[in-house]
């Protein structure tokens, strides 16, 4: 049996996401840069449906190779 998808956490390190995508202000990622890198990162059955949060966005344009050690 799946798991059901929880919208509201990061894919990866499941804390709050803070998206904004059903509000009706613009979210606040529309203004940060996600690398495509990061994004094919995220597991197939959580993709365009679980944001990832800002700290991960930022822990990863850090150091992708220990991010990516980190949550691989």
């Amino acid at each position: 049996m799946q798991k059901p998808v929880n919208q509201d956490s990061c894919p990866f390190c499941q804390s709050v996401n803070s998206c904004m995508a059903k509000d009706e202000n613009p979210c606040w990622c529309n203004d940060v840069v996600i690398p495509s890198e990061l994004t094919a990162l995220v597991p197939t059955q959580l993709q365009q449906k679980s944001c990832i949060c800002l700290t991960c966005i930022n822990l990863f344009n850090e150091n992708p190779e220990h991010f990516k050690d980190k949550y691989s």
